[in-house]
């Protein structure tokens, strides 16, 4: 069944999210990132390939020629991710069909907003049966 994680009250949830991105890399798992939109996409995939100094995660478009060779897809709809074991979901909902994924890891920051959007998706998946795990992230430094 699918797992599902909420890191929450995340001070910058797109570092984050680059992290959390190259540690499941790391362990040799596939992974889909869910994007709201293009410009988003962009940013994300620029800030994967420059991680740290020495460090970048490998990744492209879920249809991109390179796309059999590369751990870490990107894409703007759940769907184009089905064969990846891991979602990392930056979207903008709750998935509609979260059982295609073994894991889905879910990043809230701080504000308002973010916290009322995971209120509603932890309800979601909540009320069709998945195993949820939360991490308070407050603690951490950005």
């Amino acid at each position: 069944m699918t797992r599902i994680d909420f890191y929450t009250k995340v001070a910058d949830p797109a570092a984050f999210a680059c992290r959390l991105a190259a540690t499941v890399q790391r362990k040799g798992e596939q992974l889909f990132v869910l994007l709201p939109d293009e410009d988003a996409l962009g940013r994300f995939s620029t800030r994967l390939w420059s991680i740290a100094d020495t460090a970048f995660v490998p990744n492209c478009r879920f249809d991109a020629p390179e796309a059999a060779q590369t751990p870490v897809w990107l894409g703007l709809s759940a769907a184009d991710g089905v064969s990846r074991k891991v979602l990392l979901n930056l979207g903008d909902a709750a998935l509609a069909r979260p059982g295609e994924f073994e894991r889905i890891l879910e990043v809230i920051g701080v504000d308002d907003a973010s916290l009322a959007r995971a209120r509603e998706r932890f309800r979601q998946y909540r009320a069709a049966g998945f195993p949820i795990e939360h991490h308070d992230m407050q603690h951490l430094k950005p």
